[in-house]
Parts: C-alpha cells; structure tokens; sequence
C-alpha cells in the first residue's frame, strides 16, 4: 500500500489490512497517525515512484491545484490507484444524492476537488466522494468537548456523514474496482445535524453547542445533503457495521 497523504481513513484502511507492507508521505516529520506506515517525505520523488510500483494507491491529500498532477505522474506504475473525494462536488442545497447526481463547482473547495477528479481519473483512479466522517479519534463528541463545534442554525439541514472503518470498506471496493469507477461513500440514515448533535451530546455527557449564524457557520455544515448510497453498496457489496449515527458513537462510548 501507499498513502500520498495519512490521516484517519488511510489509518483505517491499513488496519483493515494488517498484512500489507504500507507506505505513507508526510510533508513534516511522521506523528503517531503513521503507526506501522512507513514514512516517505513528500518531496522525495524518487522513493515515492519506487513505492508506488505494483502497489495500491490511496490519494488522501487536500487538492491545491498543483499536486494531484504531480503525483499523478510518479505512481503510474501502480497495480491501482483510488482517489478519495468529496461530496461537496455536489450543489449546498441538493437535497438526495446518488451517484448519478449531477455535481457543479460551486466556490473553491468544489472546482479544486472536481479537477482532482479529473487528473485521477485520467490516470486510472477510481473515485471515492466521502461525507463528513467521525471515528475514536474525530467528530462531533471530539469537536463539541473542546468547544470547537457550533451548531449550525436550528440544525435543521441534512449532512450525511460515515464511520472511518465503514469508509475504508469502501476504499478497499474501490481498489478492486474498474479503473475509472466512482463510489459514493456514507451510512444507510443521513439525519439533520442537531438530532446527530442530541444524540452525541446525552450519549457522552456534554453541554450543547453553542449556534452560529451566516458567514460564521462552517463550509462544511452549510450544505443540505442525503448521501444515497445503496446502488453503490449493492454493486460493490459494501456491508455497513455502522449503518447510523446511532450504531457509530455508540460503538465509539462503549471503546472508551
């Protein structure tokens, strides 16, 4: 395996394949994130080409416009590439999404993804668009403890979202899938955000998050988004341990 970029699905993904030798790039020095994943500087094109033959693929960086293209070219000997996106290549307000939604680059964040997109999939890759995700060590019980939550509004709209290891499951289809195939990533119950942020709060003991409001709301809270995944879990025969939010910071609680 090699991860051009390590952070928490990359770490799930390897711990669904203990057996794999990994590699892993860093643009600093390697944090306890890389575990048994070998390091590689981000810079050294040559040890990363020599990682990438013949081996799987995992692109988990946030794309800037620059560097998709140019690791594109150093991993083109690998035995399959994944590109790990986003559903934010889908319009704020889409309402239900499936994986023959139409998507539009909307700002920044949308045009940067949907050009990484494009460079991966000329390279052989298959997509993964990923919802917010949460595990052990992310999400709304970590965010709303350290006070760096705010409650988008009412809470009203719908943000789909997925454990870290139900997301390597769909990693792991995605690298035997069709070169150029596209999943859509997500549990089987997308929820408005306040009954999410109910549920976490009773479950751990935590004081509600405060609200916020226009341009103080986060990027990432202002969409309106019911992932429909179903066709991509039936074809790829992706079965959810955590098909809800429930299941998810439940199984969470009961590790701690």
């Amino acid at each position: 395996m090699l991860f051009l970029g390590v952070g928490e699905i990359a770490r799930a993904v390897q711990r669904a394949l203990p057996d794999a030798r990994a590699f892993g790039t860093t643009r600093r020095a390697p944090d306890a994130r890389f575990g048994v994943i070998t390091p590689l500087a981000a810079a050294d094109n040559s040890a990363i080409r020599a990682a990438a033959e013949g081996a799987n693929v995992v692109v988990s960086f946030p794309p800037d416009g620059r560097s998709d293209r140019e690791f594109a070219t150093l991993v083109a000997d690998a035995a399959s590439i994944t590109y790990l996106s986003s559903t934010a290549v889908y319009p704020t307000n889409s309402g239900v999404v499936n994986e023959s939604s139409p998507v539009a680059a909307q700002g920044e964040r949308a045009a940067l993804r949907l050009g990484a997109e494009e460079t991966w999939r000329a390279a052989g890759a298959s997509v993964v668009r990923l919802p917010a995700f949460y595990g052990a060590a992310c999400g709304l019980h970590v965010s709303i403890a350290r006070g760096s939550f705010r409650m988008p509004g009412a809470g009203t709209n719908f943000v789909s979202r997925v454990h870290v290891d139900d997301a390597a499951r769909f990693v792991l289809a995605a690298l035997t899938a069709a070169p150029g195939s596209m999943l859509l990533a997500g549990d089987a119950e997308p929820a408005p955000i306040a009954d999410v942020v109910r549920f976490v709060c009773g479950l751990f003991g935590l004081l509600p998050p405060t609200a916020s409001e226009g341009s103080d709301v986060p990027l990432s809270l202002r969409g309106n988004r019911c992932v429909d995944n179903s066709s991509t879990r039936d074809r790829f025969d992706v079965q959810l341990t955590y098909p809800s939010y429930r299941e998810g910071y439940g199984a969470i609680h009961a590790s701690m």
